[in-house]
């Protein structure tokens, strides 16, 4: 008797996971708070691939003339031939759930075991995203110094402030530091002695923002990590962003036409389009399999600094 290896089937013989995929959205949803979505948030687009507004030099923040004459047309706002497009690649991840797991995990809960496979790839999938945003600043102009040996950390942020204020007319109204800088800026004397009395043994993350020019503005810490040996190296864990501060203005629910500094622009909310299952014979395995598309794009370098 001959027994012919079963090939693993097709993606098209996947299964839709409703269960999977709606515990999947919810956990990206409660990942959100991330930088990535901070710093470049969501567009919902309607199709795959169009067209936005790119809010790329000082002229596209001129004021427009609004007014109309009686019987004459009004002035239209529209995509331009020159404006760029955007392309949502599709993304994905796997993991595998093998046999010999689900006998030592027992039949008493088959579900949980499902859920903590769903969540190591949501959580992978967030930390990729996010170093993914992060490599997106590139394409910002040479970044500007602090020494924090004899600068004042609060004034140079401050003129950077207002310089962006100045050339796009909207005050910056969010700002990310690296969890490393951070630490340093939060025990630094200049910004210390701005206290009366210099009492504070470092400052709180609110105290901080309330010495800038705009005190309302939003300020995130980034404190996720990424190891950036090879497989097979000893880890070596960084945090994504680093000695890197980010002053930019950014909508709440920016569109394709809203001048926020970057964007994320995906074909459905929270990073998760579905969730699949399928089985793998030759690995002794059920794969479950995340797919979701985007795009990252900085849409208005003019308004970060």
């Amino acid at each position: 008797l001959r027994i012919r290896p079963t090939d693993p089937p097709p993606m098209s013989s996947s299964k839709y996971n409703v269960t999977l995929t709606n515990y999947a959205r919810g956990l990206a949803q409660d990942i959100s708070a991330t930088l990535a979505n901070f710093l470049a948030p969501e567009v919902v687009v309607p199709a795959a691939t169009g067209q936005y507004k790119s809010f790329d030099d000082k002229n596209t923040f001129q004021v427009v003339d609004t007014s109309r004459a009686v019987g004459g047309p009004a002035k239209r706002l529209e995509f331009a031939a020159s404006d760029p497009t955007y392309n949502c690649l599709p993304q994905a991840l796997e993991i595998a759930i093998d046999d010999h797991e689900r006998d030592e995990a027992g039949e008493g809960d088959p579900l949980r075991l499902e859920e903590a496979k769903t969540q190591t790839l949501v959580s992978s999938a967030v930390t990729s995203h996010e170093a993914k945003v992060f490599a997106a600043l590139t394409a910002l102009a040479a970044a500007a110094n602090i020494v924090l040996a004899t600068d004042d950390p609060i004034a140079k942020i401050d003129d950077h402030i207002e310089a962006l204020a100045r050339d796009t007319g909207r005050m910056p109204n969010r700002l990310v530091i690296g969890l490393p800088l951070w630490n340093k800026l939060r025990n630094n004397p200049k910004v210390i002695a701005r206290f009366p009395g210099a009492v504070s043994v470092g400052v709180t993350m609110p105290q901080f923002a309330s010495l800038l020019l705009n005190p309302s503005i939003d300020v995130r810490v980034g404190i996720m990590s990424q190891d950036t040996a090879k497989l097979g190296l000893a880890k070596n864990t960084v945090n994504i962003v680093g000695l890197q501060l980010v002053v930019f203005h950014a909508t709440a629910s920016p569109t394709l036409y809203a001048p926020s500094f970057m964007k994320t622009f995906r074909m459905r909310r929270g990073g998760v389009d579905v969730v699949r299952t399928y089985r793998d014979d030759s690995a002794r395995s059920d794969i479950l399999a995340v797919d979701w598309s985007e795009d990252i794009r900085v849409t208005s370098p003019v308004c970060a600094r």
